[in-house]
């Protein structure tokens, strides 16, 4: 017998050394299930091994006679097993009752021992038989002795297992680095990562969020679904108190085991969407900042992600960072090189538009006789006007490339609004006389249309402005030389398209100067009007230009702290209106007022 018995072991031992894998391990259970039922006589028996959690658990279970075990994993009820799983002197105990699953199948001998690995509970071995048979002391710690050699196998096998899952891990992380580094169109680059994570990790679904801070919105960037399904939400809602935005919040990945719902009331946060059994997910953050979410999840599957899991999608959730923050400098190089055709094409046509003329009056001043004083002189203004006009356009995209680029500085003085519009409107008294346009500033005809004798030339001092200017002043802080340009630029928008006037007003109300300039042309769509202000955008198709001047004075009257609007509709005329605190003082209090709102 004892020959027997050392040959049984002999042979159970070597077989279980031999398993370094989840198979291996299964088939030595199942081999030594049927050693130690014929050992013992019994006819009905079962092992279980569940050691390890989520995608590093191993799991093994053999049972012989038809023998079940009547609960998963380890969470054996009130009964035999459970005292043997919970016993503080592991062992193996023999019992002559039976509850539950066991006495439906009337069993009389029961023996249980737990299967322990680095001193956890790791398994459990389970022999029954329908008669009484008395197991002996020897039976009963030889059967302790294939436990043990049982969880140490369990131990090992884990621990290769575990192993090759990381070296997986670490396969899954360089895969997508090179992803990221070979790809740089950010959606199909993103459904590639989130396809690859989705098999490693045998989930129902993956999801790639992009967080934008600005505006305070998440948006799916990409999705994988295992039943090969489609987004089925919005693809964009703003930060609240929901999963994604709790991890964006707290800056740190979150892992539920069991029921997505219930911790989610644990933890208050609000849960929307399908419940899931298990849910993982990682902030993407660069450079301290967090740009997104990429979070997994399984509607089957309870404990399925575990601290390694963390730890893999905490790594790929800092590549697709880096991937977004790429893909988004991509893009912006890109915007930037079509932003500058356009302004090249845009620059060549205007400085043309405006060089032409300048050569046809010089053609024209050659063939006129030097005694013809009044005519060259005509034409000689005609020139200067256009050289003035190249000139202002040479200013205007310095300081649109300075306001660009966050180097404009302003010039702030206590000044009359009045005298930048002096200014303004002097340099366009040319072409309203030549259009014979009414201009009238604050109800007042300045008297451009008509202020001269058929055949006289336009005297520029002798205007309505000298007497408004002298009976009305309006003083605030500002930087003239921008100011006037705001003017010039509106004013010369309205000399464009005004059929017979234009109307200016510039009042002061409290701590607020209110500045408009209405004409009477065509207008534009009402619904065009929030778009004037967008550069390279261009109402009239027909009338090319640059596009940059209506941005460029928002971008003034901006950092006046003040807000400029367009006012207009199809054959309604068009006004723009703006406005900013009168004094530094009213902008200040405007900015503390601000400030106590939030």
């Amino acid at each position: 017998m004892a020959v027997d018995k050392i040959s049984l072991y002999h042979n159970i031992v070597s077989l279980l050394n031999r398993a370094n894998s989840q198979s291996e391990l299964q088939n030595a259970l199942n081999v030594t299930l049927d050693e130690l039922l014929g050992f013992l006589s019994f006819s009905y028996g079962a092992i279980r091994v569940n050691t390890g959690a989520g995608r590093r658990s191993l799991t093994a279970e053999t049972k012989g006679g038809g023998l079940k075990l009547c609960f998963d994993k380890l969470n054996a009820p009130d009964c035999l097993c459970k005292k043997a799983i919970e016993s503080e002197n592991p062992g193996a105990i023999v019992a002559g009752d039976s509850i539950g699953l066991c006495c439906k199948m009337r069993l009389s001998t029961l023996v249980c021992a737990p299967i322990m690995a680095g001193g956890e509970n790791a398994g459990l071995f389970l022999a029954a038989a329908t008669e009484k048979i008395a197991a002996s002391d020897d039976q009963i710690a030889f059967i302790n002795l294939i436990c043990r050699n049982i969880g140490d196998t369990a131990q090992r096998t884990h621990a290769v297992e575990s192993d090759h899952q990381r070296a997986l891990d670490m396969k899954t992380v360089n895969a997508i680095g090179r992803l990221i580094t070979s790809k740089l169109n950010l959606k199909d680059m993103v459904r590639e990562i989130v396809s690859t994570l989705g098999g490693v990790l045998e989930t129902d679904e993956v999801n790639v969020i992009v967080y934008d801070g600005a505006q305070s919105e998440l948006s799916f960037l990409a999705s994988y679904f295992a039943d090969g399904s489609k987004l089925n939400r919005p693809e964009v809602y703003p930060l609240s108190d929901g999963i994604n935005s709790w991890i964006i919040k707290n800056r740190r990945p979150l892992l539920m085991t069991y029921n997505t719902q219930k911790e989610c009331e644990k933890l208050g946060i609000r849960h929307g969407g399908r419940p899931a059994k298990s849910w993982l997910g990682a902030p993407m953050i660069y450079q301290d900042r967090v740009v997104g979410v990429i979070s997994v999840q399984s509607y089957t599957k309870t404990g399925l992600y575990d601290d390694n899991s963390e730890y893999l999608i905490a790594a790929v959730a800092n590549q697709c960072a880096v991937a977004v923050e790429n893909a988004r400098l991509f893009e912006e190089i890109i915007d930037r090189e079509e932003e500058k055709e356009r302004l090249y094409f845009s620059l060549t046509h205007d400085l043309l538009s405006l060089i032409n003329p300048v050569a046809g009056f010089t053609k024209i001043l050659k063939t006129i006789p030097a005694k013809a004083k009044e005519e060259r002189a005509r034409l000689i203004d005609n020139i200067t006007n256009a050289t003035e006009k190249i000139t202002r356009f040479a200013e205007d995209i310095l300081i649109y490339a300075k306001i660009k680029s966050g180097k404009l500085v302003l010039d702030i003085s206590r000044q009359d609004v009045l005298k930048p519009l002096d200014n303004a409107i002097r340099v366009y008294l040319p072409e309203l006389d030549m259009r014979k346009i009414e201009l009238s500033v604050n109800g007042r005809d300045i008297g451009v249309n008509g202020s001269r004798h058929p055949g006289s030339q336009l005297d520029k001092k002798n205007l309505g402005l000298e007497k408004l200017f002298s009976v009305e002043s309006v003083m605030a802080d500002l930087d003239a030389a921008q100011i006037e340009r705001v003017f010039l630029n509106c004013i010369g928008n309205s000399v464009k398209h005004a059929r017979s006037k234009i109307e200016i007003e510039v009042t002061s109300s409290g701590a607020l100067v209110t500045c408009r300039v209405r004409d009477d042309g065509d207008g534009v769509p009402s619904d065009q009007c929030a778009a004037l202000f967008e550069e390279y955008y261009q109402a009239d198709e027909q009338q090319k230009g640059v596009g940059l001047g209506l941005p460029s004075v928002k971008k003034i009257i901006e950092l006046h702290d003040g807000a400029i609007k367009a006012v207009s509709d199809i054959q309604a005329g068009f006004t723009i209106e703006f406005s900013w605190p009168r004094t530094l003082a009213d902008r200040q209090e405007r900015e503390m007022a601000g400030r106590s709102a939030l």
